[in-house]
């Protein structure tokens, strides 16, 4: 886990922030692992994969990212092109509500991969007082 938001009390204010970096053989990464914990009531508005090497596992290769149950609520297995180095970004509006971890999960299928590696953004808003 990379970072606690600045300020996060301030009305208004938008961050973005590194959530974390997951590669191919990170422990637990086919489950889906914790790479960062956001305040509770917290917006999702943007998600950015910035894919640094290519996932190769040989036939599909799949990067999601969100909370626990789903883990695709922010990347969903159609947002990122794991396989391709590049940058892939959505826009979006997720309450997070009572979530407060983001995991992220790679999966594949044929022969395994032996690289791949991701830096997960996230660009957050915190929700109003209640």
């Amino acid at each position: 886990m990379k970072l606690n938001p600045y300020d996060f009390g301030a009305c208004g204010m938008v961050q973005m922030f590194h959530g974390g970096t997951v590669n191919f053989d990170t422990d637990g990464i086919a489950e889906g692992v914790a790479i960062c914990r956001i305040p509770k009531g917290t917006f999702i508005t943007r998600a950015v994969a910035v894919v640094k090497t290519a996932f190769n596992a040989a036939t599909t290769n799949v990067l999601t990212v969100g909370f626990k149950d789903g883990k695709n609520e922010f990347l969903a297995s159609t947002d990122v092109t794991a396989g391709t180095v590049g940058v892939y970004k959505k826009e979006l509006f997720v309450e997070g509500g009572n979530n407060m971890e983001v995991y992220a999960q790679f999966t594949q299928t044929g022969t395994a991969a032996t690289a791949g590696s991701a830096e997960i953004y996230l660009e957050v808003v915190p929700g109003p007082e209640t």
